[in-house]
């Protein structure tokens, strides 16, 4: 694919999702092109920037270190975002780094992610946990802001607070994640969901 026709098939309005996977691998096969996506995602009011922002979600998810030269503009992307599709895409990101960093102590993530990029992080992550976001939203933000608060402990206190205020009015899904996460931090043992 040719970067005429990639950027023809961010910009379009069909919405044919199918088409996701197609853009994610011209991404991870010319990663130059990601700030074309994150130049689209930060249309933050247009419809289409969801779909850029999917886009990115899946070239990471293919080759994560795709992201890291540009992590300072995802990073900086990340709090002005107002459309679900794009937090939703963007929190299992930041979900993705924050595994890398806390679980798996890889050494390259653990020295690109600065703390200036993790209090970014921390900050967009409790903003969508106190706003009513969709539930994956809130899960991926929940589970980041857990991994965070192995590094950064005033985290846990807030995240406890936030998640039983929200906990009677939450889903299914919302309650049993939320659970998990309040009981590893009780006890003080590593939660591994991956």
């Amino acid at each position: 694919m040719d970067k005429a026709r990639f950027i023809q098939m961010l910009d379009s309005d069909s919405r044919d999702y199918s088409n996701r996977p197609l853009l994610a691998e011209a991404v991870t096969e010319h990663p130059d092109w990601i700030l074309i996506v994150l130049e689209k995602m930060s249309a933050i009011e247009n419809k289409n920037s969801d779909m850029s922002a999917r886009v990115l979600e899946l070239a990471s998810k293919k080759d994560l270190s795709l992201i890291i030269p540009y992590l300072d503009k995802f990073s900086t992307l990340i709090s002005k975002l107002k459309l679900d599709g794009s937090i939703r895409a963007s929190s299992k990101i930041i979900e993705l780094l924050c595994v890398e960093y806390f679980i798996r102590f890889n050494p390259f993530y653990v020295k690109i992610l600065n703390n200036k990029c993790l209090e970014q992080f921390t900050e967009s992550c409790f903003d969508w946990m106190i706003t009513d976001k969709a539930i994956a939203i809130q899960a991926h933000s929940m589970y980041s802001l857990y991994l965070l608060g192995t590094k950064y402990n005033w985290i846990h206190t807030e995240l406890v607070q936030n998640i039983q205020r929200n906990l009677p009015k939450g889903s299914t899904g919302y309650q049993n994640r939320g659970k998990k996460i309040i009981n590893a931090i009780k006890y003080d043992r590593m939660l591994k969901l991956y």
